[in-house]
């Protein structure tokens, strides 16, 4: 095989004009060909007229995806990719649940309860109250209460459950503060504040996880800081010295960082935690790292880590859609580096080293993953079914714009009207 003009042997990607061989930091612009996602890489000069004599080189598929990585280093977009389709039998089935209890109460937040593949699913409604909903023996049961003391009922609410089922933390999602309670009992076994700085910006970041056999909890304790805590009692488990901000034009004290902590999500294996924040000015960046290190040898790991990884840079643009696809491969919306110019895509790195595997265009909306299948819930298109691997549309059902999703009994769940809930779950051959 002929050794391209990045100097490696491999199928080529397309092309670069010759100006960006010579520099590696210098801004791009994507021009699209039609064809699939294939495109060519410009300089600023080269994007702007089609020079007589214009010359390209072509790049092998890893140097595209190093430079298309640097998304903070994407100047525009010429052109649209092509968006790929392939028929199946894949459809959703429903099943519809009237629970009578519910009637007439709106509930603030749902989310799935437990990892066992049954349809349990726990609830806040505008009272406070938790509520356990067993759709498959039909039931509801209370389980304890929040207080408005605490948080703001009127205000917009997040739930999340830990792993083991036993602790919830309710948040409010744009607010500073939140509560986690032990399900079994009701018991408040700790509070949560993150301070006032900025808060109504960004999602408050909070999520369960297992190390070992102990359920951990990941928070943000201030606007720059994510905290460890033991859920059962509240203790913390990553004490530091007190962070400070320095004198205007002094630099921040070591380890401190200038960034918002935002919305995260952890790996299938539990062994990787993504913070979807931002910075002044302000810029979006997704970030990752070990929780295995932050847990067992170094409690700035979060802030400075050698693991912390940079995934996207995007001015304007974070607590987007993401999910994993994989044990370290978390999937993305939106191709390109500003938020008022992205293209409906999924992007796809590799949390460990930070890399980009693969993108797809196409998907918008709430991102879940379903196996090999990437779930796009928007509630302009409802839901779209796309191949991971492949990147093809598989299947789009403009009545599924889902409440919450349940990964370990794959189905989504639409609260409806007078205490009716409606389960959707993929059926048929995706092949």
């Amino acid at each position: 095989m002929n050794q391209l003009a990045c100097g490696h042997a491999a199928p080529h990607a397309g092309h670069w004009c010759v100006h960006l061989l010579d520099d590696d930091d210098a801004g791009h612009h994507v021009r699209f060909t039609g064809q699939g996602v294939h495109h060519d890489l410009l300089c600023q000069d080269c994007a702007r007229v089609a020079l007589p004599g214009q010359q390209f080189k072509s790049i092998c598929v890893d140097c595209q995806h190093v430079r298309l990585g640097h998304s903070s280093a994407l100047m525009g977009i010429i052109g649209r990719p092509q968006v790929r389709t392939r028929t199946t039998g894949l459809h959703f089935e429903h099943r519809e649940q009237s629970l009578p209890p519910l009637a007439g109460q709106s509930l603030r937040a749902i989310t799935a309860l437990g990892s066992l593949p049954g349809s349990l699913w726990l609830a806040v409604n505008a009272h406070g109250e938790l509520l356990r909903l067993d759709l498959d023996e039909g039931s509801l049961a209370r389980l304890g209460s929040v207080g408005a003391e605490t948080l703001d009922l009127s205000a917009r609410l997040a739930l999340h459950v830990s792993p083991c089922g036993r602790y919830a933390a309710v948040v409010n999602l744009h607010g500073a503060r939140g509560l986690v309670l032990e399900l079994a009992t009701g018991r408040v076994t700790m509070t949560l504040d993150r301070g006032s700085y900025h808060e109504t910006r960004c999602e408050f970041p909070v999520a369960f996880f297992r190390d070992g056999t102990r359920t951990l909890l990941a928070h943000a304790s201030t606007w720059n800081r994510l905290d460890l805590s033991d859920p059962a009692t509240g203790e913390l488990l990553t004490p530091r010295e007190p962070g400070g901000r320095g004198r205007p034009g002094e630099p921040m004290p070591r380890h401190e960082r200038d960034y918002f902590h935002c919305g995260l999500t952890v790996s299938p294996d539990e062994a990787w935690l993504v913070d979807d924040g931002w910075v002044w000015h302000p810029l979006g960046i997704l970030t990752t790292f070990s929780l295995r290190r932050w847990v067992h040898e170094n409690v700035w790991e979060s802030e400075d880590g050698p693991s912390l990884k940079h995934l996207r840079e995007c001015t304007y643009h974070w607590d987007g859609p993401r999910c994993f696809v994989g044990p370290r491969a978390l999937a993305f919306w939106g191709f390109g580096g500003d938020a008022d110019a992205l293209l409906d895509a999924a992007m796809i790195h590799d949390v460990e080293t930070g890399k980009l595997l693969r993108w797809f265009p196409g998907p918008r909306g709430e991102f879940r993953c379903d196996g090999n299948l990437l779930l796009a819930s928007a509630k302009d298109q409802g839901t779209s079914v796309w191949d991971v691997e492949t990147g093809e549309q598989l299947h789009q059902d403009p009545t599924v714009v889902p409440t919450a999703w349940h990964p370990a009994a794959r189905r989504f769940l639409t609260v409806m009207p007078d205490g009716l809930l409606r389960e959707s779950s993929l059926s048929g051959a995706a092949w």
